[in-house]
Parts: structure tokens; C-alpha cells; sequence
């Protein structure tokens, strides 16, 4: 491939760049890139790796050396979301590296960690007037509109077969007979019919906002009171039944309650600032 011969033309500490890039916005291993997604990981990698140099030569970098047990974490816990430890050897070997070179550019990016996080500490403190001009000039941000959450029962078709859409009625039919007349089966009838992976679901959040949902649902969902269980919704892939299991009304938080939130984001502004101020300073020419 046309990105491997480039990957072993660059430097070692490039080629960390690189991978890390690559996985971060791409979810892919560097030799897997497309040329268009090698040209962007590359010049990204590229612009961090100049810009970790100037870094490290500052004065601020002097002493500052991470510890060896939270390099061989941090070292670990990459390795852990490869497949096994095999893959991610073989994927260094790939982008020119041995491992003593990789955990040298690893420690180096945990080095530029700490330098900025350091710089960022000199950030001064958020007082109590700023929080409360910043929430009085975002009033938007702390109005929380209602979620409810819902248990659903659907039955797929396909939309191209009237045959399958008449089945798939007739089974929704039974199963909302089941359920309105025996409403604790509910959570039975999910576990028997339910489409949803065990892992999506993790993922999915428990509550929505009306606008989070395909409206077919949601009008119906924000329609029940909590415990009922909807009439047969058709959508265009399928049949639903829906229960609302949790509502949380609409609210407004108060400054005390929005206070944690305003002053995390003012501090993590200021600090920002702090650390674009220094590297400006560091980055620009000296007369």
C-alpha cells in the first residue's frame, strides 16, 4: 500500500503520531487508512509532533519525568484495546517502530501531559461573579426539557412485502392483547421479542427528550402517563408497543445547582488560555 512505504520512511516518533491519529479519528490501525484519511492523520500527527518538540525543550519541561508504574499503565491499557498483545506488536513493527522506541515516544507524550497540565494550573481562579454573569447570560443552558423513558416491544417487516407486514400485525396484535390484559407480562414480552442487542442497550440512554425520538414514538410516549402502555404504533420498518416507565418534568436549575457545572467550563476556559498564551509565547520568534 501506498501508506505503508511512507510509514517506513518517517521517524519513530512521527510514526507514534501516526497512530495514535489514526485510531482517533479514524478508528483504524495507520496501514489501513484510505490515501485521503493517511494525508489528514499524517499532517495532523505531523503538526502535534513539531509542536510536542517545542514542548519538551521548554524550560518548563526540565524535571519533569513520569514515574515508570504510570508509564507501564498507560503503556498496558493501550495494548488492552487491541485484540491481544500480538496485534499491537505487530502493528508498531508495521509503522516502524520497536518497542523501546514506541515507549520512549509514549513517555515523551505523557511528559507533554504534564507540562501542560502544570502550565494550565496557573490559571487563576474563578470568582463568584463570573459564575453568576456567565449564568445569567446563558439562562438557555440550565433549562432542562422533559425526558420519559419507555420500554418497547417492536415487530419488524418488511415494508416491500404486504404478506410480511399482515404477519407482522398480527403478531403485534397478540402480543398487545397479552400485555393490556396482563400488564406485568410487559417485560416478559421484551425479553422474548425485543430486537435490541444486550450491548446497545448499554449504550442507549435511559431517558429521552421529545426530539431524541423517531416521531412516531415520541408523539405517543409524551402523550402516557407513567405505567401506561401505548396503542400498536406503526413505523415504517415495524410495529411497536411502547410503555413510559419514568417521566422527569421540564426544570430550570437554579444558580446553586448550575454553579459546579459554570465554574468547571470557566476553569477549563481560563486554563486554556493559559496554555495558548505560553505556547504562543513559546512558538513565536525571539528578537
Amino acid at each position: 500500500m501506498q501508506q505503508g512505504h511512507n510509514q517506513r520512511q518517517i521517524e519513530p516518533m512521527l510514526s507514534f503520531h501516526l497512530m495514535k491519529f489514526a485510531f482517533q479519528d479514524f478508528q483504524k490501525t495507520a496501514n489501513k487508512l484510505t490515501p485521503k484519511e493517511y494525508k489528514l492523520a499524517y499532517q495532523h500527527a505531523h503538526e502535534e509532533m513539531l509542536l510536542h518538540k517545542v514542548i519538551l525543550s521548554s524550560d518548563d519541561a526540565c524535571c519533569v519525568v513520569i514515574p515508570v508504574i504510570t508509564l507501564e499503565q498507560t503503556l498496558r491499557r493501550i495494548i488492552t484495546e487491541y485484540p491481544d498483545d500480538d496485534t499491537f506488536h505487530r502493528n508498531i513493527k508495521a509503522n516502524n517502530m520497536e518497542i523501546g522506541e514506541y515507549t520512549l515516544a509514549l513517555h515523551n507524550d505523557l511528559r507533554v501531559e504534564t507540562i501542560l497540565s502544570r502550565v494550565a494550573s496557573r490559571a487563576q481562579s474563578v470568582t463568584a461573579d463570573e459564575i453568576l454573569s456567565y449564568f445569567n447570560k446563558n439562562q438557555e443552558e440550565f433549562n432542562y426539557p422533559e425526558q420519559r423513558g419507555l420500554d418497547n416491544i417492536k415487530i419488524s417487516f418488511n415494508s416491500a412485502s404486504s404478506v410480511a407486514i399482515e404477519n407482522a400485525y398480527k403478531q403485534i396484535e397478540i402480543i398487545h392483547e397479552t400485555v393490556c390484559r396482563k400488564p406485568e407480562q410487559f417485560t416478559k414480552q421484551i425479553h422474548f421479542f425485543s430486537e435490541r442487542k444486550s450491548e446497545e442497550a448499554k449504550k442507549t440512554p435511559e431517558l429521552f427528550t421529545k426530539s431524541e425520538l423517531c416521531p412516531e414514538l415520541a408523539n405517543v410516549l409524551f402523550s402516557l402517563q407513567k405505567g401506561d402502555i401505548s396503542n400498536i404504533i406503526e413505523r415504517p420498518d415495524g410495529f411497536s408497543i411502547i410503555r413510559c416507565n419514568e417521566i422527569s418534568p421540564a426544570k430550570q436549575l437554579k444558580l446553586q445547582e448550575a454553579s459546579p457545572t459554570i465554574l468547571s467550563t470557566l476553569l477549563k476556559k481560563k486554563q486554556l488560555e493559559v496554555c495558548r498564551l505560553w505556547l504562543q509565547k513559546l512558538i513565536q520568534p525571539k528578537q
